[in-house]
């Protein structure tokens, strides 16, 4: 457990995690205007996500192929104009010059109402500073324009955890996996949440090999932390870590 916690202490500080604590199985949101009750959030089903890879008639593993990011896959003419005021807006932000990005970005969502990018940068600058109710707002606007955008998800659920909505991020990651099964960066976020905040040390084995599998199990930190779930399980390693690193295209 000490490892965990030095592991977590690490990604605290590397703005992969944002706070601490735990939480039940269950939560209540703001009450429902409508009928006066509070919603009930529950723990969505991951599980049927983690790879599984096949046997031929043969019993020969069949290699698995991980599915593309459909984020990627999209299509579609953006105005050389909008491109450069993003590039303004990004170069902004990174030398945190955030009200010159804002102004740029929200210029954008004017004059280009259906790019979902700005929205996610807005939502990042908002989480910069800490105004994380904003910054998911920004982040579920932009899936609003653009329910592909994965980019938007693992924003959205980085800005739900860090504000202690812990349920609320495990919904998001198992929407984002339902849209597509084999981001790596889910699985390992989602194996984070669950083990860390959840108190699911099954659930965050079953998704940190996932993790490992999809990328051929090149992160040595994450390889310990999960021999140490796996320690505290008692459960054997469900999948087994390709020597060659299975091709996955990177998020933009």
């Amino acid at each position: 457990m000490k490892y965990v916690n030095f592991i977590a202490t690490m990604l605290i500080l590397g703005g992969l995690l944002g706070v601490a604590g735990c939480a039940t199985t269950s939560e209540r949101s703001k009450t429902n205007l409508a009928s006066g009750k509070a919603a009930v959030i529950t723990l969505s089903s991951t599980l049927e996500f983690v790879p599984a890879p096949k046997v031929d008639s043969a019993g020969l593993v069949i290699p698995y192929v991980p599915t593309e990011n459909p984020y990627l896959l999209q299509k579609g003419k953006i105005k050389k104009e909008s491109i450069a005021k993003y590039i303004e807006a990004s170069r902004a932000t990174k030398h945190k010059q955030y009200d010159q990005a804002e102004v740029l970005l929200k210029e954008l969502t004017v004059e280009d109402k259906n790019l979902s990018g700005p929205w996610v940068l807005l939502g990042d600058i908002a989480t910069e500073q800490n105004d994380y109710a904003k910054a998911i707002l920004n982040y579920q606007k932009a899936l609003e324009l653009n329910d592909k955008n994965i980019n938007a998800y693992l924003r959205l659920a980085k800005a739900q955890r860090m504000k202690g909505e812990f349920l609320k991020a495990q919904n998001t990651y198992a929407k984002l996996l339902g849209l597509w099964r084999d981001c790596p960066e889910a699985h390992l976020n989602l194996a984070v949440l669950y083990d860390v905040f959840l108190n699911h040390p099954l659930r965050a084995q079953k998704h940190m090999e996932a993790y490992q599998y999809l990328t051929g199990g090149e992160d040595k930190n994450v390889a310990q932390w999960l021999v140490e779930i796996q320690q505290r399980t008692g459960v054997p390693p469900g999948l087994v870590v390709e020597k060659k690193k299975a091709e996955s295209k990177p998020l933009s």
